[in-house]
């Protein structure tokens, strides 16, 4: 199945650039051009989605620091986790994905905590893709950036703990006040009945040599892409296997 995709692909790249045009934004809505202060995040699968035996998580560390969210953090301390989201687990999380805020709590084994983070109607959108062809298993998460401009609920600082968001409703992002940078490292894991992690972008779950996806969204990206290498240790079923990533964004 891999293979007849990227074959698909290859197919398609020859074929358009021999006519002058780019496969980037061939199939999204004007282009793949999304709204100032937003981001869309295609997660593909080697197989259709299949949300009520799988988890498909996107892990993003926006700290600042380039290091990558590993999937050893879905089962210890969450280390270079800041926000993650959620879709599946069952068909009534197959359509409201769930956001995750990850902070410092010394409390916690391992000093890290995490919280969820609720957000408007219209600020996060998820849609499956169309099987239309051999390339197009997976779903998007399009949303706006201000749902993750949050400060950690716990005052490490000392000073007076700021208020929950600085955005009037309906205010696009930017400006941001809390992401610390703009520079973003991701991962993405799918995950199984029994919440054990069975892939991810790199080779295989619990691969640390992977160097992460790293996106700029201070910049304009049409389609900033990452297909993952083939190797022996994803999973038999196509539908927990991740194919790859592809990202829309304005700043």
């Amino acid at each position: 199945m891999r293979r007849l995709r990227e074959a698909v692909l290859v197919a398609a790249m020859i074929v358009l650039s021999g006519c002058g045009h780019q496969v980037t934004g061939l199939n999204e809505p004007n282009g793949g051009i999304v709204p100032s202060g937003q981001t869309l995040i295609r997660f593909e699968t080697d197989g259709q989605p299949d949300f009520n035996n799988y988890k498909y998580l996107i892990v993003l560390n926006t700290g600042g620091n380039g290091h990558v969210p590993y999937a050893l953090g879905y089962n210890s301390n969450y280390t270079d986790w800041s926000f993650a989201i959620l879709v599946g687990g069952g068909p009534n999380f197959a359509n409201a994905p769930v956001v995750f805020q990850y902070f410092s709590d010394a409390s916690q084994a391992g000093g890290v905590n995490k919280r969820t983070l609720g957000y408007a109607t219209g600020t996060l959108n998820f849609s499956v893709l169309s099987a239309t062809s051999a390339a197009s298993y997976g779903f998007d998460i399009r949303f706006n950036r201000c749902i993750l401009d949050f400060p950690s609920p716990i005052n490490t600082t000392g000073q007076p703990t700021p208020a929950p968001s600085p955005h009037p409703v309906g205010q696009s992002c930017p400006p941001f006040f809390y992401l610390p940078s703009s520079t973003w490292v991701m991962n993405m894991f799918s995950i199984d009945s029994t919440d054990t992690v069975v892939d991810s972008l790199g080779n295989g779950p619990s691969d640390v040599s992977y160097p992460g996806f790293t996106i700029n969204t201070a910049a304009t990206l049409n389609g900033q892409s990452y297909i993952k290498p083939v190797t022996g240790t994803s999973p038999q079923n196509p539908s927990a296997a991740i194919y790859g990533v592809v990202v829309f964004s304005t700043p």
